[in-house]
């Protein structure tokens, strides 16, 4: 069988949790079929929409340059025809039997037309709630949860696409990249104060919100299947019209080999660590001030991950982090981490938090934390709960409560030997190996 996957990166260059099961998913397959990725990169040095090709790891790898200099409306962010009719080409090319779809951020939906004018099956990952919010997470600029329904709310939070106007996107892009940190974030908070007195006062903002729903409705329509790794997404998109017959629920699988349980290295004092995007939506601030809270000298917060780019009025969020913590020597920011050796820095840490605001799907680093036999402290809140059970495996607390958070964090501190019950009720987690036959069964229905 010959089988596309479409993602919107792809690693080494980036590493999120979308991109690496998808490549995880794609060396499984390729054990048995013709696979082939479709994805999207960021290269100031390539012409853009400029297609590479390059075979790595038994795949053919299919990349789009798509930098946003040629952005010239908000529709362009989900609906770019050039990058459909790029894609158009690739599958002229290597006529697929399945189109597999894992995220089309920086992308397009009109991937899912070219393909059905072509009568291929597309099957659609629901990673996150990008189909549903221009920003993936119904979460708000103030930090608060959004119901996906509010057109006014949303036209807030996503000023600064509704304000795409050409070149505007290729500007920003260039001063993110060459601008001093304090000159590009007043340039952009000038242009965010400009685009809420000129598009917050024009009517059409909210319509093109609308418009951009009632687009995504006809993509649903198009989709033969759609995958939802948690019940709760599959519930939330139910409700949002999705017929419950066209979501089937397949969790997310594992490279065992990879993630596996290392002898926790020995340390004086209980870890505590973050692994993850640094952006408003994962808590970290939540996390830190409840840490701030303890004064333990036994106690440590080591941070893992890299500043997301975020484009909001919640930008520089990293900045704001480390500001949060100056003075306080037992928080520390590791950085960057290889996923590759996630297993030797799950080692490092003897109790993984996971302080989301958002409505989670269902984590893979949670799933990577109970592999290798790490306790997880968690908000209450989105798919967390089918993988944490509170006493069990982990702790539960209510989402955005730093005093929560701070009690248990203390009552570990206080007692590091709390987390020796927790660590083996391990949460039975697939193999990729696993999930790749449950998604090869998937793709021969649909064929036939």
């Amino acid at each position: 069988m010959k089988i596309l996957q479409v993602v919107h990166g792809f690693p080494p260059e980036n590493t999120a949790g979308t991109e690496v099961y998808t490549y995880n998913l794609s060396r499984e397959l390729s054990k048995r079929h013709q696979v082939s990725v479709f994805y999207r990169e960021a290269d100031f040095s390539k012409n853009e929409y400029e297609v590479s090709r390059r075979e790595v790891d038994g795949l053919k790898l299919f990349s789009i340059n798509n930098t946003f200099r040629d952005y010239a409306s908000f529709e362009s962010t989900y609906k770019d025809a050039r990058v459909a009719e790029k894609f158009g080409e690739v599958l002229d090319e290597i006529k697929p039997d399945i189109v597999h779809i894992q995220h089309l951020l920086y992308l397009s939906t009109g991937i899912v037309g070219e393909s059905k004018k072509r009568g291929i099956p597309v099957i659609f990952t629901l990673n996150d709630y990008w189909l549903l919010c221009p920003q993936g997470q119904l979460f708000k600029n103030n930090q608060s949860l959004c119901s996906g329904r509010e057109t006014t709310v949303c036209a807030r939070c996503v000023l600064y696409q509704l304000g795409i106007r050409k070149n505007i996107s290729y500007f920003y892009a260039l001063l993110k990249k060459h601008a001093p940190e304090w000159l590009f974030q007043g340039i952009k908070s000038f242009y965010l104060f400009y685009a809420r007195a000129v598009y917050l006062s024009n009517l059409g903002t909210e319509d093109l919100i609308r418009e951009r729903r009632d687009h995504m409705r006809n993509v649903f329509s198009q989709v033969d299947l759609f995958i939802a790794p948690s019940d709760f997404l599959k519930k939330l998109f139910v409700a949002f019209g999705v017929p419950d017959e066209k979501i089937k629920i397949l969790p997310y699988g594992f490279d065992l080999q990879r993630v596996r349980a290392l002898p926790k290295r020995s340390s004086p004092v209980v870890r505590f660590g973050f692994i993850g995007n640094l952006m408003p939506a994962k808590g970290v601030h939540v996390l830190i001030g409840s840490f701030r809270a303890l004064h333990a000298e036994n106690a440590e917060l080591k941070i893992y991950g890299n500043a997301f780019s975020y484009k909001s009025a919640l930008g520089n969020y990293a900045g704001r982090l480390r500001e949060a913590a100056k003075g306080y020597k037992n928080i520390r920011f590791m950085g960057k981490f290889d996923n590759q050796s996630v297993g030797e820095v799950f080692s490092e840490v003897d109790a993984l938090v996971v302080p989301s605001l958002w409505y989670e799907n269902s984590p893979l680093v949670i799933q990577e934390a109970l592999l290798t036999r790490t306790p997880v402290i968690a908000s209450r809140i989105g798919g967390i709960p089918e993988l944490v059970k509170d006493g069990e495996n982990g702790f539960l607390f209510e989402a955005g409560n730093e005093r929560d958070l701070e009690e248990t964090l203390r009552r570990i501190a206080r007692d590091p030997g709390v987390l020796n019950g927790l660590n083996k009720n391990v949460l039975r987690v697939s193999s990729i190996k696993d999930n790749a036959k449950e998604t090869e069964s998937i793709y021969e229905d649909l064929s036939n």
